[in-house]
């Protein structure tokens, strides 16, 4: 006969089940949840990946095309000043005067200065036009301040004049390489345009200062300046040349 009492077990099941409805559900915060780990060589959410992105193929590095760009440009021109070094130093000698002055003649002189002077305008300007780095402005610079050197040079009759237009153009050219070597703190092999804005400021310095000098000495010391300068670009441009091909073969290769 029922008595009307509840059975224990359905009682603690009821206040069990009350117990469980009275307490609120807190909801999971999408942070608390643990992390699933991400498959290997996905990047993490929300940060950049260990390694840096690389190009899609057949598309160069950043940075490379500039680099390797440079090297060209500063291997033909340490060519050019190579060839006109060398032809200070082989050029032949004429008799002016007694058998013992052996020299070469103003108009000679000057119109190898026009050839090479044209020649390495033509060479800085193009360089300049083809970059989209900061060493546009200077070497634009180095392209401008060639054309007062070729006007005096074409009005030049005398040592003198020859002396006043190799000075001017050298000290500018100096300077202007020195902003291209500042304008490269933090990269490698920036000593170059330092060597290079060196040599031709003491071009400048040592052609001005010397009032006797002649048409020969002229030649010699601005073939000499060109020889120095134009090994350094060499070495300089094959070196960069070289880097961005590692750099490129680095790019390439799987992590």
């Amino acid at each position: 006969m029922s008595t009307g009492t509840a059975e224990p077990h359905d009682s603690a099941a009821g206040t069990d089940h009350a117990g469980a409805e009275s307490v609120p559900t807190t909801p999971t915060s999408p942070s608390s949840q643990p992390a699933a780990a991400a498959p290997a060589g996905a990047p993490a959410a929300g940060g950049a990946s260990d390694h840096p992105a690389r190009p899609a193929e057949g598309q160069p590095a950043p940075g490379l095309g500039d680099l390797r760009t440079l090297g060209a440009w500063m291997s033909i021109r340490g060519l050019l000043g190579v060839v006109f070094g060398l032809a200070m130093v082989f050029w032949p000698r004429e008799q002016l005067g007694s058998p013992a002055n052996l020299g070469i003649p103003v108009a000679t002189v000057d119109n190898l200065l026009i050839a090479y002077l044209a020649a390495a305008g033509v060479l800085v300007l193009v360089h300049g036009l083809r970059t989209h780095t900061d060493l546009r402005t200077p070497l634009m610079g180095e392209a401008v301040v060639v054309v007062p050197a070729l006007a005096f040079l074409f009005l030049a009759e005398s040592s003198a004049q020859l002396r006043a237009a190799v000075a001017v153009w050298a000290v500018l050219h100096g300077l202007l390489e020195l902003w291209i070597w500042r304008q490269q703190r933090g990269m490698r092999m920036r000593s170059d345009f330092a060597i290079s804005g060196a040599v031709h400021l003491a071009l400048g310095v040592i052609v001005l200062a010397a009032s006797s000098m002649g048409a020969l000495s002229v030649f010699g010391f601005t073939g000499a300046a060109a020889l120095i300068v134009g090994v350094f670009f060499l070495v300089g441009g094959y070196s960069r040349r070289s880097l961005a091909r590692q750099r490129a073969a680095e790019e390439e290769t799987p992590v």
